[in-house]
This record gives structure tokens, sequence and C-alpha cells, in this order.
């Protein structure tokens, strides 16, 4: 993001450590979480084109965008932590750690404060505002008007069925999830309590197992609230009993929360909710789930008795502060900040412990996967259970969701060893030509089979047990390889300052900020276009970063904003006619 050395002057060298000499200046690396950045930019501009969560969907579906996306998700994130991890070492060893902590505070949390109160409100009010338009699939399009009136996800909610009869005739997908929560109509009908949409939804089409965003069904909403008129309904339809969400709990363990959660639940959503009432429909929901086979969870009241002894509410509470998306796009500024906190800790047991530098060849040798690879498995084998994503889960929430976190700690991590190992001469990613080939040629076909099975070749490989283990090796061996390749190449073609890369590196921090409410509006403009979906593509991605260019030229680079993100810069003086 910002360049660690841009403002640093003597003064401000305090208590640096002494022992360790400091690295020239990385101008490959500064340019390579530029393009780390950018790419972020050119995957959210590719999302409308492929179906799935993105609140627009383009007229002109193709998958070769999913597999990019997947490419892309796989290894951007964790590259440009390892890169944050490098550049916060050097800013510790060079400046000393009050000095890192009080850039990161200036550079990091002032403006992710300030966005959340500026970019986030504007990019909510531009998903709330183009999703009420999302278009209907080509093949079913009638007309080329959209939808007028509440979008579908309303609809469900108060039990307008004349709406969802409307949203079905322009073609709108009856699995789609709300951008908001991540939530299917069926899921927000079952646990609205409205029958009649329930109805509706799967006698046109609904799919009663379709997953929400925290990977529950709408079974699990159905039962959390004791409605089992809808669980009857749900059951008939094929819901599954044994469904289970991301923290692994089927429609009968839902029941069994503390009365504390279910009221904090209901309350973030906007139900009342009485807890005899609830109660009372959580007792004939079990009966229902039992005759079906279900396996008999502990009772609301036994455990809401052990919630009142221990933690009440507060199970609740951090659950929602885990899932609610607060930071949205901006959630790795969030992260960088607890992982500087953690840094900090580590700077002092370091300073403490006279520690200076790590064995290069078990950084900065492929020797760095034998223990990198098995470390990394560990959070990654915790991701994923939601839905069949290759790369890392996201975190949204105030709290971050704890296997996010280390799987990202562990890149970090490594960045900051990296730098203190010294590799000046570069050995680190030096065979580039042979592993990114074999990332993408090998690594990441493999690894995308088994974890999506869209190539179709997993089943004549091995028995399905086996998938999961082998989808989460092949994407950390393909994150970390990804990572070095890349390094190694930049290394080769951008060792030398490059003016051009050191303005995109300045730059991309603004133009990944800002650009996520421009992607959305850029792609419900083009949308119904009759053009092809890359071309689309490419003008979606093109129009947004110019007009980006052009904000940051002439109202962030030299103004206080860009002082606040990446230090002061000077106008270049105009040269006098002589």
């Amino acid at each position: 993001m910002n360049n660690p050395e841009s403002d640093m002057t003597p003064a401000a060298v305090d208590s640096a450590p002494p022992s360790l000499p400091t690295q020239s200046r990385r101008h490959d690396l500064d340019a390579l979480r530029a393009v780390a950045m950018l790419l972020g930019i050119a995957l959210h501009a590719g999302l409308s084109f492929m179906p799935g969560l993105w609140p627009v969907q383009d007229s002109r579906q193709n998958d070769v965008f999913g597999i990019l996306f997947s490419a892309v998700h796989g290894f951007r994130m964790p590259l440009f932590f390892v890169l944050s991890g490098f550049f916060t070492a050097m800013l510790w060893r060079k400046r000393g750690l009050r000095a890192l902590i009080g850039h990161r505070f200036k550079r990091i949390f002032l403006p992710l404060m300030l966005f959340m109160v500026t970019v986030i409100p504007f990019q909510i009010w531009v998903i709330i505002n183009v999703s009420r338009t999302a278009p209907a699939k080509p093949e079913n399009r009638k007309t080329a008007s959209h939808i007028a009136g509440p979008d579908i996800w309303s609809a469900v909610r108060s039990g307008d069925t004349n709406a969802l009869h409307r949203h079905r005739a322009d073609g709108a997908d009856m699995n789609a999830k709300d951008p908001q929560w991540g939530s299917t109509p069926i899921a927000i009908a079952a646990v609205y309590g409205r029958t009649n949409a329930v109805e509706w939804l799967i006698a046109n089409g609904a799919d009663a197992n379709a997953r929400n965003k925290d990977g529950g069904t709408a079974l699990h909403g159905a039962a959390f609230l004791g409605h089992p008129g809808i669980v009857d309904l749900l059951l008939r339809a094929g819901a599954d009993f044994n469904a289970r969400n991301q923290r692994g709990e089927t429609p009968m363990d839902s029941m069994a929360a503390p009365w504390g959660v279910t009221r904090f639940v209901a309350g973030l959503i906007q139900i009342k909710v009485d807890q005899k009432t609830v109660e009372a429909g959580r007792a004939e929901c079990a009966e229902l789930l039992r005759k079906n086979g279900a396996k008999i969870a502990p009772s609301p009241a036994a455990t809401d008795a052990g919630a009142k002894r221990d933690s009440g509410p507060l199970l609740g509470i951090m659950m929602a502060l885990m899932l609610v998306p607060v930071f949205h796009h901006l959630w790795f500024l969030w992260f960088l900040c607890w992982l500087v906190a953690a840094f900090a800790l580590y700077a002092v047991i370091a300073d403490r412990m006279k520690w200076i530098t790590p064995p290069r060849w078990l950084i900065a040798s492929p020797v760095n996967l034998l223990w990198l690879v098995p470390l990394t498995i560990i959070p990654q084998s915790m991701m994923g259970k939601m839905m069949p994503v290759f790369g890392p889960d996201t975190s949204l929430g105030i709290l971050p969701v704890p296997q996010v976190l280390i799987y990202y700690a562990i890149f970090f991590g490594f960045g900051v060893l990296y730098y203190d190992c010294k590799d000046e001469e570069g050995r680190l990613g030096k065979r580039w030509y042979i592993s990114l080939p074999l990332a993408l040629l090998i690594v990441f076909p493999i690894g995308l089979e088994f974890t999506t099975g869209g190539l179709g070749f997993r089943g004549r490989v091995t028995d399905a047990s086996m998938y999961r283990p082998i989808s989460v090796f092949m994407q950390v061996v393909f994150a970390w390889t990804m990572s070095f390749g890349f390094m190694g190449l930049f290394r080769a073609v951008l060792r030398r300052e490059s003016q051009t890369m050191r303005y995109l590196s300045d730059s991309s921090y603004w133009l990944y900020v800002a650009h996520l409410p421009l992607i959305f509006f850029a792609q419900s403009v083009v949308r119904d276009w009759p053009l092809p979906a890359v071309v689309k593509f490419g003008l979606v991605c093109v129009v947004v970063s110019g007009f980006l260019l052009l904000t940051y030229q002439l109202f962030v680079r030299y103004t206080w904003l860009g002082t606040l993100m990446n230090g002061p810069r000077k106008r270049p003086e105009k040269s006098s006619a002589t």
C-alpha cells in the first residue's frame, strides 16, 4: 500500500534495533504490492459475469471468469500479507517500534475509520439500489424493463407473493443471496415465518437446501425461531435435516440456542420474539425432525440454564461481531491493525532475546515449504466448509474469524522473517520460471477440481473421502508457490526503480479503497449491453481505474487525504522558460 520509507526522516529513527544492517530499497516488492491491490479491482470487476453472491449479475455469463476468480483469489491476499509483513519488519528495523506503531496508526487505522463513514455507506447505498434491478437470465428475459418495487428479499420478508410473481416473470434467481446478509429468499421467508412465501418459493423452483453465507439452510432458520409449519413444508420438499452450517450445527442443534442468543439474533434482523412461543414452536419442530430421523439435541431449557451460568448472550454477541459484515472490502486494513499489534509483542520479545536473523536456508530456499505448508494446512482445513470455494475465507466482522486471522498471520509472519534473513541475492523465488507454470498449470487445476469438481475427473482418481484433504493441500501449495514465484519474477524484471510503478504503488491504495462502489455502478450500466462478457469486463476495468487515477491526481495525491494515506507528496515545480 503506502511506501514505509516515504516519510522517513533522521529525527524519526528512535530506538531502531542497531544490530541488523538495513537492506536497500525493494522497488520490486513495492511494485508487486501495487499489482496485488490492482488485481483486486480486476477480480471484483469480473464477478458480475459469473453466477454467485455478487449483487450485479450480468446478462452475459462466462465460466472463464469463475476460473480466473479462483486463480487470483487463491494467492492475491496471501501474497499481500507476505509483503505487508516484510515492510512492517523493514520499518521496525529502520525506525523502531514506536515509529512503526505511529506510522501504521496514521496510514492504516485513521484512513480505515475515515473510509468506514464515507466509502462504505456509499457502497451499501449502491448495492441496495443496483440489487433491486437484478437482471434476468438471458433465456428467460421477456422484456427490457426491470422490476419496480421491492427486491425479492424484501418481498419474502413481507410475504408479498404478488411481488414474487413479478420477480419470477422477469427471470429473477429464486436462490439468489441477499447482498447484506448472504441469505436466500427461502431462508429469509423461513426465519420470518412467512409460510405463504415458503410455499410459493418451493412451488416455483427454490432449492429447499440452498445455503446461506453462513452455511445454514432455511431449515436452520425455521427451527431456530420455532416455526413448525414451515419445518414441515421444508421437510416434505426434501430439506436435509442433517445439513450443517459453518459452525457445524444441524437444524436440531440450532434449537438449543440459549434464549439470550435467540433474542439477540432476532433483534439484529428486527424480528419480535416471545420466549414461550418460540420454545413451544421449537418443541413441535423437534418432534417433526425426530420423526424424520434427526438426532435429539439438548433441550433449549437445559442449554439456557447452562448459558445463564456461563455467558448468556455473550456467545450470540461474539458470533454477531464475527459474522455481521462491517468492513466489507476494507477487512484487510482491519486485519493489519490486529497483526501490527501482534507484531509489536513479537518485536519487544525479539529485542529482549537479541533475535537478529533466522537461518537463510530455512526461509529463502525451497526447504521453507516443508514447514510452511503443514503449518498453513491447519487454518486452511478449517475454511471452505460453507461452500466449495478455492482459496481462503474472508472475515468482514469486527472480530476476525480465528482461522482466517491465523491463516493470514502465517503469511504476514513469514514476510517478517524474510526481511530479517537478508536475502540480498534473491534466492526466494529464483526459479520463478518453473514455479509459476507449475502452480498455474498443475497445482491449480488439481486443487480446483478437488475443491469444486468442476472439471469432472476427481471421481476417477480417488474416492470422496480424499477430496477435502487433497483440496486443502493443493490450495496451500498454490498460495505459497504463486507468492514466491511472483516475488522472484518481480525481482528479475523490476529490480530498478520505475517512476511509473512508483506512481502506481502510491495510487493503488486509493484505487483499491474507492473502487468497489464504482465497480457496482459500472457493472449495473453495462449488464444488459449486447457485448461479449470479456469486452464489458475490460470496459469496466479501464473506465473505473482511469476515473480513479484522475481523482487521485486531482483530489488526493497532493491533498490532506493523500498525506494521510501515503505521506506528503510535493508537486513537481513547473520549469520556467529561459
